[in-house]
């Protein structure tokens, strides 16, 4: 299992980049595995000067650490809830350090962990525990002070790193479950294609549904795709013949109302909200996927966008997506053809 999680990464020991120009090298990793399994990489930055800063590589992408000061108790912190620093909290649970390279300080295997998130765009994390570094530590709660990490999302280019291999993040592969009669898949897994200038990969997909009223089932699929040698995820979503491309977006930048949503100035009018649930699932995704799991989820739409909040106890997340006819799809992964869209879509130009 060490050598699995050894190729989960795209960067490289030893490897030097530059911060805010200032060269480092980097000088250890931690491989940790999280709640639902989901797995990241925790690189430690070692400085010409002498400092430590800690990076962390997802399949969501990059950010840089720095000790900071945010101290509440672990039980205290809700998922959804906001703190009186200006952070909400988006992730809240335990994870395991299962590997370790290079120059890294001991610490317990174990931890609880939250994740934040703040309306300015940086981003924090919790650990409370003895730790090493962002999103690790462990031991007795009670006894273990908390440290606490607060950064920023970066690109590689802004850190000086490249891509050293065609690696991509380690996914978990999904429960054998049959889809439902009738259900189609217009994309294959290991298929691949372009959008915006990425080449992506299709590693999974997710079959979904939502409630409507007492007598009225919505469904839809959620292909994940994967792009080779930068470690990012996106997914393709097609309900009805109508697919829309989603992006994460940071859940601090995001402001809500029972009316309304949003994002980088644009204003998001409410749609619909329900709790959607796990029909079926295939591939690689990057967490443990039951059959039956559940989410509240609230869309807001303006058009050709659709911003999605979903959530659970344990977690908190905002997307963004932007309608996508279907001959683009088609032409983008080689296909002849998909089915004509049903009716008109909420984000629909």
């Amino acid at each position: 299992m060490r050598a699995a999680y050894e190729r989960a990464t795209v960067l490289e020991l030893g490897a030097r980049g530059v911060l805010d120009g200032a060269p480092f090298t980097l000088a250890g990793r931690t491989c940790v595995r999280g709640r639902r399994g989901a797995i990241w990489n925790e690189w430690r930055l070692s400085f010409e000067d002498g400092r430590s800063l800690f990076l962390v590589e997802s399949p969501l992408g990059l950010a840089v650490y720095d000790e900071g000061t945010l101290t509440p108790a672990f039980a205290s912190v809700t998922v959804g809830a906001p703190l009186d620093t200006g952070f909400v909290v988006v992730d809240r649970g335990e994870a395991t350090r299962v590997a370790q390279w290079g120059d890294v300080e001991d610490a317990p295997s174990r931890y609880a962990y939250a994740d934040l998130s703040s309306r300015a765009g940086a981003v924090a994390t919790i650990d409370f525990g003895a730790a090493s570094g962002p999103s690790a530590g462990g031991g007795d709660l009670s006894s273990s002070p908390p440290r606490v990490y607060v950064g920023r999302k970066v690109g590689f280019a802004e850190v000086g790193l490249s891509p050293v291999s065609a690696c991509e993040p380690l996914l978990i592969r999904a429960p054998e479950v049959s889809r439902p009669a009738g259900v189609e898949t217009w994309l294959e897994i290991g298929d691949e294609g372009e959008l915006d200038g990425v080449r992506f990969r299709v590693a999974g997909v997710l079959g979904r549904c939502l409630d409507v009223g007492t007598d009225e089932r919505v469904s839809w699929e959620e292909y994940l795709l994967v792009a080779r040698g930068v470690g990012g995820v996106r997914w393709l979503v097609v309900a009805s013949g109508h697919w829309s491309f989603v992006e994460p977006v940071e859940a601090g930048l995001v402001g809500e109302s029972e009316a309304s949503a949003s994002l980088d100035g644009v204003v998001y009018d409410f749609l619909s909200e329900g709790t959607a649930r796990v029909e079926w699932a295939a591939g690689d995704l990057p967490w443990e996927v039951a059959i039956g799991d559940a989410s509240s989820v609230k869309d807001f739409v303006h058009a050709p966008w659709v911003l999605t909040k979903e959530w659970t106890s344990d977690e908190l997340t905002w997307s963004r997506a932007i309608h996508v006819r279907p001959d683009a799809i088609a032409k983008a992964f080689g296909k002849r053809s998909l089915p004509r869209p049903r009716g008109r879509a909420p984000n629909e130009p």
